[in-house]
């Protein structure tokens, strides 16, 4: 996938409602400083596009994704340098029951950053054996 993508909007209320819909979805489930980390990067994206300079080629994408752990799938990703996360989805697709907070999510994400992305994918499988996920 790629992470040049060019669309064609009939009028510009068209473009920021996708714009709208991709930080809504960037922003589900983030709290507190992962927040403010994720609007840092949309401004930064923002920015780099207004001045003409095309996006890094995923940078930010996993080298270690689509990991099948039990009944789960394993993401690992780069929230920034030396900072990394995984999230976690059932392999059958259904929603994830979350113990703490208590919560139904289509995805959980671990909770600690980890240095590399194959840390990141032992937090989750560690995650995934404690329990909390169901």
């Amino acid at each position: 996938m790629s992470a040049q993508i060019d669309w064609d909007f009939a009028v510009d209320d068209d473009a920021k409602a996708k714009i709208g819909a991709a930080v809504r979805h960037l922003l589900k489930d983030a709290n507190g400083s992962a927040r403010g980390d994720i609007v840092r990067e949309i401004i930064e994206i923002v920015h780099d596009v207004a001045n003409g300079l095309l996006p890094p080629q995923h940078p930010k994408q996993p080298p270690m994704s689509g990991i099948t752990y039990k009944a789960y799938v394993i993401d690992a990703f780069q929230r920034d340098t030396d900072r990394w996360r995984a999230n976690i989805r059932k392999l059958n697709g259904k929603k994830i029951r979350v113990a703490v907070p208590p919560s139904v999510l289509d995805e959980a994400t671990t909770s600690a950053d980890a240095l590399t992305a194959e840390k990141a994918v032992e937090l989750a499988k560690k995650a995934i054996d404690a329990g909390g996920l169901s």
